[in-house]
């Protein structure tokens, strides 16, 4: 839906709902320009894939799948941060540990057949 009607008195008015508004439409998101260009940070991510068997708790450089991964398992100190991608779900860091080669799951394991994908991503300043 792209356009509401609101009522304010005596007239009604066209609100827009998306983002990128039809034409004829006021821009109710506007973009402001960053100012100095020259401070976006420049970042780079490395990725690591695994498929969990349903037995094992931890995970190494062996076990990746080469075909869709960039890296192995990065040392945690040098790297910005972690997501853990289980089926694509989004894992909270209480539910693995993460050092350089080892990926080791705290409480449950991943269903067999299950991707594993660990994202890590350096910001450089």
């Amino acid at each position: 839906m792209y356009q509401q009607q609101k009522k304010t008195g005596l007239y009604d008015e066209n609100i827009c709902l998306s983002p990128s508004p039809p034409r004829g439409c006021p821009n109710i998101y506007p973009v402001r320009e960053n100012p100095n260009p020259n401070n976006i940070l420049k970042v780079k991510t490395f990725q690591y894939t695994a498929i969990s068997d349903g037995i094992k708790r931890i995970y190494t450089n062996q076990d990746g799948v080469l075909k869709y991964r960039s890296s192995g398992i990065l040392n945690p100190n040098s790297v910005s941060y972690i997501n853990l991608f289980i089926n694509g779900i989004l894992q909270p860091n209480i539910n693995y540990i993460v050092e350089q080669g080892k990926l080791t799951f705290s409480n449950d394991i991943p269903p067999s057949g299950s991707p594993i994908i660990l994202q890590f991503v350096i910001i450089y300043g």
